[in-house]
């Protein structure tokens, strides 16, 4: 049976190097914002959290990372970070990441996404809310 559970910030250091590859390929997507090393150092100080997803013989198949976003309106659990195989087999556990995201007082779950993953998620009920473009200005001079 496949299960999702979320590590606490004492047991980083025991599961971070089997995470890593499934992280690496989830910010490797983005627009380097932070490094692997980062989310590693938010998640030892509670400021992200990891959670793992296992097959039945105990096999990562996925690893993702949240944050606590505090707007001035609302709190929402930010889907930092997803990686994994086998997506299909798995993403309705994220239901336990959105469940714990309630209890911590969120009224939304968000993540900035590629279109190609933003249609999977459709599948499970997110809605695209607003579009982020991004420019680099460090190549204009």
């Amino acid at each position: 049976m496949t299960f999702i559970s979320g590590i606490p910030s004492s047991d980083i250091d025991q599961v971070w190097t089997a995470c890593l590859p499934f992280i690496e390929a989830a910010a490797d997507k983005g627009q380097a914002e932070m490094t692997t090393n980062d989310i590693y150092n938010f998640c030892k100080e509670q400021k992200m959290q990891l959670w793992i997803i296992f097959d039945d013989d105990f096999k990562i198949q996925a690893a993702a990372t949240t944050e606590l976003i505090d707007y001035p309106a609302k709190k929402v659990c930010r889907l930092v970070t997803l990686g994994g195989n086998n997506f299909d087999d798995w993403m309705e556990y994220l239901r336990v990441i959105e469940e714990w995201a309630i209890e911590k007082n969120c009224v939304a779950l968000e993540t900035f996404c590629r279109k190609g993953f933003s249609k999977k998620l459709e599948n499970y009920g997110y809605k695209q809310t607003y579009i982020v473009l991004g420019k680099d200005l460090t190549t204009l001079h």
